[in-house]
């Protein structure tokens, strides 16, 4: 077994300090843990009942998140419709380091152009 050590970043509304969560704020975080290497160790880590009810969880989470998407199909917006585009296009800006706010400005301006 080896410790892995993590980092996350987490983008959130800002409610602290009496703000009104209009503003997204990013967060850093960094997180460690035990990676499993050998079937040993995850005989030691785990019971037998606990890795057949893993198996099962996880068995049971991908049979549904593929009929969910199957169901939900025909309702997705088409990924090239502009406003699909507009929004990646506005993420995209948000990832560097752009407020939703100045992203949206700065798109509208590049599809207005």
């Amino acid at each position: 077994m080896k410790t892995q050590n993590e980092t996350g970043k987490a983008t959130v509304k800002d409610y602290s300090d009496g703000k009104d969560g209009s503003t997204e704020i990013s967060v850093d975080y960094s997180y460690s843990f035990d990676e499993i290497e050998t079937a040993e160790e995850l005989s030691k880590k785990f019971s037998e009942s606990d890795l057949i009810e893993l198996a099962n969880a996880r068995v049971k989470s991908t049979a549904n998140s593929g009929a969910r998407q199957k169901a939900i199909a025909p309702y997705a917006q088409d990924p090239n419709a502009p406003e699909a585009v507009k929004e990646r296009m506005i993420k995209d800006a948000m990832k560097l380091g752009k407020t939703r706010e100045v992203a949206e400005q700065f798109v509208d301006s590049l599809l207005g152009a």
